[in-house]
C-alpha cells in the first residue's frame, strides 16, 4: 500500500487510530510554547510580575494566529484527503498550492498587524507601561516573524491528509523541545547570548 492511495484502502478505524493521535497529540503540544515562556519569564529577577501580565494580554493573539491557520490546514486537509482518496492527483497538487497562496496572504496580514496594530492592540488592554512595552515588544516579532507558525500548521495538515500524520507530530515534539532550550538561553542570557528577557521568549518562540 503506498502513501498516495492510503487514504483510500486502508481500514476506517486503523485509519483514525494512525492519524487521529497524532493529531491529538499535536494539538496538545501548541499549548507548550506558551506554557514554557511564561515559566520562564517568571522567573526573571526583574520584572516577571509584569512579564507575565504581558504573556497573558498576547495569548489570545497568539492563539488566535494559529487557529486561523490550522482552520485553514484543515479545510485543505478534508479537500486534500478526498481528491487523493478519488486518486485525482492533480488536483490534490492544485489544492496544495491554493493552502501555501491562503498561508501566504494570512502570514502578509500577521505582518502588517505586528508593524501597525499591535501597540494599539496592547494599550487597549493595560495602561501599565512596562506591560505595554513587554508585551508591544512580543507580539510584534510573533507577528512579523509569523511564517514559521502560519506554514508549519499549513505543512502539518498536508502531511496528516497524506496519511503522514506521525512526521508532523515529530516536527512539533522537535519544536516544543527546542523553544525549550532557547527559552533559558535568550531570556536570561547564556554565554555569548545577551539577555533579551520577554523579547528572547518571542525570538525562541518563533525559531521553535
Amino acid at each position: 500500500m503506498t502513501e498516495n492511495n492510503k487514504m483510500r484502502e486502508m481500514p476506517v478505524y486503523k485509519l483514525m487510530i494512525q492519524m487521529g493521535i497524532p493529531m491529538i497529540l499535536s494539538m496538545a503540544l501548541q499549548a507548550v510554547y506558551n506554557i514554557v515562556d511564561s515559566a520562564f519569564v517568571g522567573n526573571m529577577k526583574e520584572g516577571s510580575e509584569a512579564a507575565l501580565n504581558a504573556l497573558t494580554l498576547v495569548f489570545p493573539v497568539q492563539m488566535l494566529m494559529v487557529a486561523i491557520a490550522i482552520g485553514t490546514g484543515v479545510g485543505t486537509n478534508a479537500l486534500l484527503a478526498r481528491t487523493l482518496g478519488q486518486g485525482d492527483s492533480k488536483k490534490a497538487a492544485m489544492v496544495a498550492g491554493n493552502s501555501l497562496f491562503l498561508g501566504l496572504i494570512i502570514y502578509v496580514i500577521c505582518f502588517l498587524f505586528g508593524i501597525f496594530g499591535v501597540n494599539a492592540y496592547i494599550s487597549s488592554q493595560t495602561a501599565n507601561p512596562e506591560v505595554l512595552s513587554m508585551g508591544t515588544s512580543y507580539l510584534k516579532i510573533c507577528c512579523v516573524l509569523s511564517f514559521g507558525i502560519v506554514f508549519f500548521s499549513l505543512f502539518e495538515k498536508l502531511l496528516q491528509a497524506t496519511g503522514r500524520s506521525l512526521y508532523s507530530t515529530i516536527g512539533q515534539v522537535a519544536g516544543a523541545v527546542i523553544n525549550i532550550i532557547l527559552d533559558p538561553i535568550m531570556i536570561y542570557g547564556i554565554g555569548p547570548v545577551p539577555k533579551m528577557g520577554v523579547e528572547g521568549a518571542a525570538y525562541a518562540t518563533v525559531i521553535g
